[in-house]
């Protein structure tokens, strides 16, 4: 404080400024800016506070949903090796005997200690009662005898027409559950009925049989109906005729569950209960206590998890749902808490403090607006998630340097980065972790460019950087996007997993590409555009040469649009051939666009752009109608296969639009074959399987393509119901110089048999290759050692397949 300001404020004390002022008028300020702080700290806090609310409930939502994922494709694993063996029983040409059930049940559920029990259920009339009995007795089954099950003991069972006792099991030979007449207790009666009748798996939540009484109800019976091989069960009254008995399967669902959740890594961030199924008539739903909870204290009732934060589904065991409900662990990172609400709301308060003691000393108050005013201006220009300036901030600074440019400023590059794979992670982990990949990608950004570099984020996984002040603007740009290019492809630690991806880089130089934004940006993301075609992972200088290839690639799609329209698409067909016999066995459609002025344009010129565009759902719905068509005219022994796009799984109507082309064209379900590549199997699992299922069930068989090229997963061959794996001919054209590659297609064969589906191999061209694999037990070869895709006209019904290993697509 300077002289004059002492000697001023000494006059206003001599004068008695101070005693007259009134102390409303003087403390009226403080207290409006009190009140008002007060108010907006109040307000800001909720605000923040239901921003919280709603972020927590996001990611909790996210992650118990993706552990409830999880715990069901573990379920489904398990189902599936009952499933095999059933197959066991129904492909056996002699009766299966007991050291047989048990050698190939316990190589089934090895290292799988969810599963108690396995048992064979044959379905015994009162004639051959007494046969079975001595048989069992004649196997070490010491007094066997077909009982019911009376209260909590056993009985001899009464005369029945049917029973279905415990014949083979993985229990002790001396154990009393052998000979138990399944029919002779209600509760699994119905469920043996269920699967029966339905020609699916049922399960019922039972209690085991314990001699001492009492016992825990978490236990779930999955039975998995068996009929006589090669009889019908299109009908209920044919499933009825032809069963002849049910593998039973008793899983402990606490070891179970905590099996699934242990091997997969479960998120500890979330409690998972598991209550029973609901049935009609129970008293007190609410009250019902879990079956398995995963949190270690006591477990919670329904009533009481539905007080908190919680996320309700499903867990389908067979036909029937166990009820999962998920709460955020106490004390852990997803518990939902306000401590950025409290943080506002005392920040806040001080704030509102300290700007009242501001007022009333008539001090610095022009700095601190400025200060602040400033700091609202960085928040505007900073993206929240990574910290780093946002568009806003990118364009203005490209608008600044721009205009410094023609003041005879320096050059400068703009570089666009688009991450690849990056929407894998989000749909696979989770937007979370997409979040925290996100963070992670700009750490490193920010580590391979220098301080007067601008790195910003765009939006989604897209980002920028102006890189100027060098004297080779060229080389400087290429150098820099190398080094990132190298950065982003090293594994990413996200928790519980290593994530690779990669960048696609497009660059613009000024003032060579343009010297105003809109043309900068453009040409950036021409070369983003041609790095994302090359194959990803790379970086392109955009030339003058893109914006032709742009014009061209507007002009093919205007092209195939017309096409489409005036069907000058063709359908060609390409034989595949049974290895055993030599016999056709049916053709793939694959589709040709004859163009009316370039001739015959190859697939690989206009398929990618027709996904891209949208214009395969139309064009994928043109070859399937008339690939029908066409195989509906051919032998009846002759199968059509048809590839389906991933675009064309992403339409509600699929199923619709599958079944038109089957009844218009008169062709029956069991002659149509679909292939699926490996990468529909990536997104929208579950709304795939059920898909699949539905094709399954009208009788379409179903092809997993060009196996062993993409994110080949044997998970996929047990939880999608295939009937045949198609080998890529990667693998073919390697097979006579590189036993590695005998050795996977053995391996994929054995693979197959065991799973009860066949094997194609494509891109077969000469007869050693195709000897060698017959000797490796493919069952069928396609290629150009057999025929090239023909046209419909030249292609010969009656005889063999003609063609060329030299001949072209």
């Amino acid at each position: 404080m300077g002289d004059r300001d002492r000697n001023d404020q000494g006059r206003k004390r001599g004068s008695g400024w101070w005693r007259t002022a009134p102390l409303l008028g003087l403390y009226r300020p403080a207290l409006v800016a009190a009140g008002v702080g007060l108010l907006f700290s109040l307000a800001g806090a909720a605000a923040v506070a239901r921003w919280e609310d709603r972020v927590n409930r996001i990611e909790f939502e996210s992650t118990a949903e993706t552990d409830s994922i999880v715990m069901q494709n573990g379920m489904n694993e398990y189902i599936s090796r009952l499933v095999a063996l059933r197959t066991l029983f129904e492909s056996a040409n002699e009766e299966i005997t007991r050291s047989e059930f048990q050698t190939f049940s316990a190589r089934l559920f090895e290292h799988h200690p969810g599963m108690l029990r396995i048992s064979w259920l044959p379905r015994v009339n009162r004639k051959e009662r007494a046969e079975y009995e001595a048989a069992a007795v004649a196997d070490g089954l010491s007094g066997y005898r077909i009982k019911s099950l009376q209260g909590e003991r056993f009985a001899t069972a009464p005369q029945s027409d049917e029973y279905f006792p415990v014949f083979y099991s993985t229990y002790p030979k001396t154990s009393p559950v052998y000979g138990m007449d399944y029919a002779s207790v209600p509760e699994r009666a119905a469920a043996l009925e269920r699967a029966r009748d339905n020609d699916r798996i049922a399960s019922v939540r039972a209690r085991l049989y314990d001699p001492r009484g009492g016992g825990r109800l978490s236990y779930a019976l999955v039975a998995v109906p068996v009929y006589a091989k090669g009889t019908s069960r299109d009908t209920v009254a044919d499933r009825r005729r032809n069963l002849t008995g049910y593998v039973v399967g008793v899983f402990d669902l606490p070891l179970l569950i905590e099996a699934i959740r242990g091997t997969t890594g479960a998120s500890p961030a979330v409690s998972v209960n598991v209550y029973p199924p609901f049935t009609a008539g129970i008293v007190g739903l609410e009250e019902m206590m879990p079956d398995y909870s995963s949190a270690p204290s006591a477990p919670q009732s329904m009533r009481d998890v539905a007080r908190g934060l919680h996320w309700s589904g499903h867990l389908k065991i067979g036909d029937t749902d166990w009820q999962v409900r998920a709460m955020p662990t106490v004390g852990g990172s997803l518990e939902m808490t306000y401590d950025r609400a409290g943080a506002v709301l005392i920040v806040g308060m001080l704030l509102t403090l300290s700007l009242s003691i501001y007022l009333m000393l008539a001090s610095r108050n022009s700095r601190r607006l400025s200060l602040a005013n400033r700091r609202v201006l960085e928040l505007a220009q900073t993206d929240v998630l990574t910290g780093l300036p946002n568009r806003a901030f990118f364009l203005a600074r490209l608008d600044e340097l721009n205009a410094q440019l023609k003041n005879g400023g320096w050059t400068f590059s703009i570089l666009m980065l688009d991450l690849d794979r990056f929407k894998n992670v989000n749909d696979s982990l989770g937007h979370g972790a997409g979040d925290a990949l996100l963070r992670l990608v700009a750490q490193r950004l920010k580590s391979a460019v220098r301080a007067t570099d601008v790195l910003a984020r765009l939006g989604g996984d897209e980002f920028a950087i102006i890189q100027e002040g060098c004297e080779d603007q060229r080389a400087s740009s290429t150098e820099l996007a190398a080094r990132i290019a190298k950065l982003i492809a090293e594994p990413f630690p996200l928790p519980g997993h290593r994530v690779e991806i990669g960048t696609s880089i497009g660059i613009a130089v000024a003032p060579d590409h343009g010297s105003d934004q809109e043309q900068l940006l453009k040409k950036a993301d021409l070369a983003l555009y041609r790095s994302k075609s090359a194959g990803r992972n790379c970086f392109t200088i955009y030339d003058e040469a893109m914006s032709a290839e742009l014009e061209a690639r507007n002009t093919l799609e205007g092209d195939l649009r017309d096409a489409i329209a005036l069907c000058q698409l063709e359908v060609h067909y390409q034989p595949f051939m049974d290895a055993g016999t030599g016999a056709r066995r049916g053709f793939e459609a694959l589709v040709r666009w004859r163009h009316p002025t370039r001739g015959l344009i190859p697939p690989d010129q206009f398929i990618a752009l027709a996904e891209e565009t949208g214009l395969i759902v139309p064009l994928g719905e043109f070859v399937l109608r008339r690939a029908c068509a066409d195989a509906a005219a051919w032998p009846s022994d002759l199968m059509v296969a048809v590839n389906l796009s991933p675009i064309q799984f992403k339409e509600a109507d699929l199923f619709d639009v599958i079944n038109a082309a089957l009844r218009d064209s008169g062709l029956s379900p069991q002659r149509l074959e679909i292939e699926i590549t490996e990468s529909v199997l990536l997104e929208r699992g579950t709304e795939n399987l059920a898909f699949m299922e539905r094709l399954k069930s009208i009788g379409v068989e179903l092809a997993l393509d060009d196996f062993g090229t993409g994110y080949s997963s044997l998970s996929y061959l047990t939880a999608f119901p295939f009937d045949k794996i198609k080998i890529d001919k990667s693998f073919i054209r390697n097979l006579t110089h590189q036993p590695r590659s005998s050795a996977i297609i053995s391996s994929i064969v054995t693979l197959a048999r065991g799973l009860d589906m066949s094997v194609t191999a494509e891109g077969v061209e000469t007869s050693e290759e195709f000897e060698r694999l017959k000797a490796l037990g493919v069952n069928f070869a396609q290629g150009y050692l057999f025929s090239r895709p023909l046209p419909i006209d030249q292609i010969e019904l009656d005889g063999p397949a003609e063609g060329s290993q030299r001949d072209a697509a």
